[in-house]
């Protein structure tokens, strides 16, 4: 009877000790939160002078994201305006919707559709679908590296002498890059670029470019300085290749 009174004893004494050991090791880390089903961003840019000319520009651009692993949808939209003495000199509009599959943690294969006008470029619609693949070249907390390349089709309707003319519709080929770099806990490069070719006539290209600095100022705030580009190997009569745009603003993640 004493033996087993002392073996009960024992077990109880031995049960306690592991319990206490395990509560020393406590608070526990808590594990990270899942990644959220539905992120974005919005920013917006003013610039407005006035004396001898009065000129002013608007822009501004959002993209909403929608995640159900291993699926992305992403939405995006971007405008801008300018005038001098009241009168438009620039104006540009964009959107797309993209829907994207990972297959392995740097593969992944996409369905996109976009819209481009720019009458200031003699472009009054181009409506893109292409399916591709992408790949992450770099994908560390510092730089980020993706590189895709896809086949559609473009719808162009272009602006020549004033008068807005049919649609012409031809096969296309896309590549694109996108990267990104870190460079300290606040501030961040990012560039973005296309590059469409009509495969009826390849001398007619194009090439868009997006390149920007960003600095946090809060968790959901930061100050943006970007820097596009639209060059066009064959623009319409009348107008240039090339047309850029410089914009300082306020970016806005949710």
């Amino acid at each position: 009877m004493k033996r087993t009174f002392g073996s009960i004893l024992l077990l109880i004494l031995a049960a306690a000790g592991t319990a206490l050991a395990q509560t020393a090791d406590c608070p526990c880390p808590v594990p990270a939160p899942p990644p959220p089903v539905w992120f974005g961003k919005a920013d917006v840019s003013f610039l407005s002078t006035s004396g001898n000319t009065d000129t002013s520009s608007f822009g501004g651009g959002l993209e909403v994201n929608y995640n159900p692993n291993p699926w992305l949808f992403t939405l995006k939209g971007a405008g801008l305006k300018s005038a001098t003495d009241g009168v438009t000199t620039a104006e540009s509009f964009a959107a797309s919707l993209r829907a994207s599959r990972s297959l392995t943690d740097r593969l992944d294969v996409f369905v996109n559709a976009g819209w481009l006008r720019n009458r200031f470029s003699g472009i009054n619609n181009i409506y893109n679908f292409d399916a591709g693949a992408g790949y992450k070249l770099l994908d560390g907390p510092a730089q980020f590296l993706r590189a895709e390349a896809a086949v559609g089709y473009s719808s162009e309707q272009d602006i020549l002498l004033g008068i807005i003319v049919p649609y012409r519709n031809y096969a296309n080929a896309r590549a694109g890059l996108g990267y990104k770099w870190q460079f300290t806990k606040t501030a961040a490069f990012s560039n973005d670029f296309n590059f469409l070719v009509d495969l009826s006539d390849t001398a007619n290209w194009f090439m868009t470019d997006k390149a920007a600095i960003t600095a946090s100022i809060s968790k959901i705030f930061s100050l943006q300085a970007s820097w596009t580009l639209l060059y066009r190997n064959q623009p319409v009569p009348g107008f240039h290749n090339t047309d850029t745009a410089t914009a300082v603003g306020l970016l806005a993640k949710f």
